[in-house]
């Protein structure tokens, strides 16, 4: 079994291997932004948000769930460690006449108020939390009192592999997870109350769990 990385190496891995990607994000099937049936899934999943209210949408990318954000009436902020993201997401918004803050940060120490959202949405990213404790707490943070977290989790166990070297991939405590159970404990170990679990997909790669909690 190959060594874990140290925290500093494994967070610098990570943002390195997002900068170089955020050019080609786009046009890869797997982050599903060319699916219609990806973009139901998650116009439904947002529609339970209350319009309009104060959103993070933690990683945001090249601002996929941010612009679905904005078009349902909110406003919406998006964080991204990325500038390479950044800079699409931006251009999208942009094109489309969409109001959106798009803000660099990394999610263990986000730059904003206490109880300054009323959600929060993080896709595609839980599995590669290097300390989710950390940025579950910020999350609870700056969400106000009886706010909504909407996640989701990838329930692949190689997902990891194909995008980190083995020790990066080791690290990360959500990579490999084959149950969400362990991701909805830590949630509540944050201070979210009940979490609402709904798993997805029946090809492995792609299977997943959409996470429902409140503040």
């Amino acid at each position: 079994m190959s060594p874990k990385a140290s925290l500093a190496t494994t967070h610098s891995a990570i943002r390195a291997f997002w900068e170089e990607e955020g050019a080609r994000y786009d046009h890869k099937d797997a982050h599903g932004i060319f699916s219609e049936s990806e973009h139901r899934l998650w116009t439904t999943v947002l529609g339970e948000i209350t319009p309009p209210s104060r959103v993070l949408d933690i990683a945001t990318g090249t601002g996929f769930v941010a612009l679905l954000l904005a078009e349902l009436g909110h406003q919406v902020t998006g964080l991204d460690a990325s500038q390479a993201m950044l800079a699409n997401a931006r251009t999208k918004a942009t094109e489309r006449g969409l109001s959106i803050t798009f803000v660099e940060g990394v999610t263990e120490q986000l730059p904003f108020p206490d109880a300054g959202f009323d959600a929060v949405t993080a896709r595609h990213f839980i599995w590669t939390l290097v300390e989710p404790a950390k940025a579950f707490a910020e999350w609870r943070r700056v969400l106000t009192p009886g706010g909504t977290l909407v996640a989701d989790c990838s329930l692949d166990a190689q997902v990891a592999a194909h995008h980190y070297a083995d020790d990066v991939a080791a690290a990360l405590p959500f990579s490999g997870v084959g149950d969400p159970a362990p991701v909805v404990d830590a949630l509540r170990a944050a201070g979210f109350g009940a979490v609402d679990v709904e798993i997805l997909g029946g090809d492995e790669q792609r299977r997943r769990a959409v996470l429902r909690a409140r503040a």
